[in-house]
């Protein structure tokens, strides 16, 4: 038996990434463009959004934010054994940070 049917989980998450953008770009928006893998333009749209326009695409059916490192080397490298924390972070800071942004991979 499923208690949360697919669609209500993509809405969640939909909603949730929605929310945590808006957040993080609201609070520094370099940081929150360099965390969440955007350009300046999707950044402001994303912060331009209206509660209603949130909930419309949270409920399109379709994921609105994709795993950025889509490589199996990098996930390999980024979970397994490694030094303390704050090596990890470092690392994965810097994993993430040499991915080519979904707009300039297209270019």
């Amino acid at each position: 038996m499923k208690l949360v049917n697919d669609s209500d989980a993509m809405w969640e998450l939909n909603m949730s990434y929605l929310c945590l953008a808006q957040r993080l770009l609201q609070s520094d928006r370099a940081i929150g463009m360099f965390r969440l893998g955007v350009s300046a333009d999707v950044a402001a749209a994303l912060a331009a959004l209206s509660v209603k326009h949130m909930n419309d695409l949270a409920s399109a059916g379709q994921l609105i934010c994709a795993l950025r490192p889509s490589r199996h080397g990098v996930i390999s490298a980024l979970t397994r054994a490694t030094p303390p924390v704050d090596i990890v972070r470092l690392h994965t800071a810097l994993a993430l940070a040499g991915l080519a942004l979904p707009d300039e991979a297209a270019s």
